[in-house]
Formats: structure tokens, C-alpha cells, sequence
């Protein structure tokens, strides 16, 4: 029996520096508490994804915004092992979808999970389910609770065309981004996998669960 493939994990990450991150946090608690909330954030996240990479359960591909990779090699201290890159311009999915393509290309029929740093309650239980079911799922998706998704996984038989359909003309950064993933899924035949709803960490409301 042939070994599944080890998945990219995508880790699309903002420098956490004063003004560059949590800008609707910032508003209310000021750019340098947000910049802490954010650097805690990311260094958890990182976490995760070392020591499920520790563990070879996924391939690390770190996509970094708001500073250079230089200055991100240097000053990032939590950096797993991993594949340092540049997220470039464009909207949210645009960036998102250029490192989907930029990890498929590196190793062909290749699953992709992608995750942000805003959790603070991503474990490894939530990752491993994921990567357990793009075995034999094309699209699992984490809903997050403001409409979005916290985890996009790509099974290795979604086509280039699927792929680019599924972001093609989305309102990123609005409460319709799962719904319409979801849609579109469903019009191509096949139906995402759910895993359990979180909670991003992206205003005041959201620090209150959060026992930091």
C-alpha cells in the first residue's frame, strides 16, 4: 500500500510589529498591545506547526507579509523549520491561492492545508483531522464564526481549474466567504468537510475567551 503524501502546511503570517498588524484590535487597545497580541498569536501558531513538522506529519511553508525575509529570518525567533516566502500583493485570496500554486508546484499531487495566525486556540488534534481526512476528501474547511474560514485543505485531485473557481470574484474580508466556498464547492460535486467552528482573535469582543 502506497504512503499518503505529507501535506504543505501553509501558514500565511503578518509581521507582528506596532501598526503593520490588528489594526481593528489596534483601535482599541492601542498599536504596540496589539502588536503583542499578534506576536504571541503567531508564536503559538508556530508551534504547532514545528512540532507537527517534528513529527512528519506536514511540510512547513511560512508566507510572510509586512517585512522582508531577511529581516524575518533575523528577528523571528519562533521560526519553525521550514520554507520562508514572500505572500506578494493582492487581496487576501489572491495572496492565498499564489502560495497554494507556489506548494503544489514544488511537489506535484501534493495535499495543501492553509491557516492564518489568529487563533489562539489552534492544537494539533484540529491540524491532524484535517490532514486524516484530505485523504479521501477533496475540501475541508474550518468555519471561523465571522463567516470566513480559519482552515482551507486542498486534496491532492483538485484540478488547477477547481482550485481557481473556488477563488475566483470572492468577497474576501466579508461574512459570505465560507458560504460561497461552500457553493461552489457543492457545484463542482462535491461537499466540504466540516471541522468545528473557531474564533479569530480580530477585535476586543475576541480577547474575552481568550485566557492568555
Amino acid at each position: 500500500m502506497s504512503q499518503s503524501p505529507i501535506p504543505t502546511l501553509v501558514v500565511m503570517a503578518r509581521w507582528p510589529a506596532s501598526g503593520r498588524c490588528k489594526r481593528r484590535l489596534a483601535v482599541d487597545i492601542g498599536c504596540e498591545q496589539a502588536a503583542i497580541v499578534q506576536q504571541r498569536l503567531t508564536a503559538h501558531t508556530f508551534a504547532v506547526a514545528e512540532e507537527l513538522n517534528k513529527q512528519g506529519d506536514v511540510d512547513v511553508q511560512v508566507a510572510m507579509s509586512g517585512v522582508s525575509l531577511r529581516s524575518a529570518q533575523r528577528s523571528l525567533l519562533s521560526l519553525p523549520p521550514c520554507t520562508l516566502v514572500d505572500q506578494g500583493r493582492g487581496s487576501l485570496g489572491a495572496r492565498m491561492l499564489r502560495q497554494i500554486h507556489c506548494a503544489r508546484f514544488r511537489q506535484h499531487n501534493k495535499p495543501v492545508i492553509v491557516i492564518g495566525t489568529d487563533l489562539a486556540d489552534l492544537c494539533q488534534s484540529d491540524l491532524r483531522h484535517a490532514i486524516q481526512k484530505l485523504q479521501n476528501q477533496p475540501l475541508v474547511l474550518g468555519p471561523s464564526a465571522d463567516g470566513g474560514y480559519w482552515l482551507l485543505g486542498l486534496g491532492a485531485a483538485l484540478t488547477q481549474q477547481q482550485l481557481d473557481a473556488l477563488f475566483a470574484a470572492v468577497p474576501w474580508g466579508s461574512n459570505k466567504v465560507f458560504d460561497i466556498t461552500c457553493a461552489r464547492a457543492r457545484g463542482m460535486g462535491f461537499t466540504p468537510y466540516q471541522l468545528r467552528m473557531k474564533n479569530d482573535i480580530d477585535c476586543l469582543a475576541d480577547l474575552s475567551s481568550w485566557q492568555g
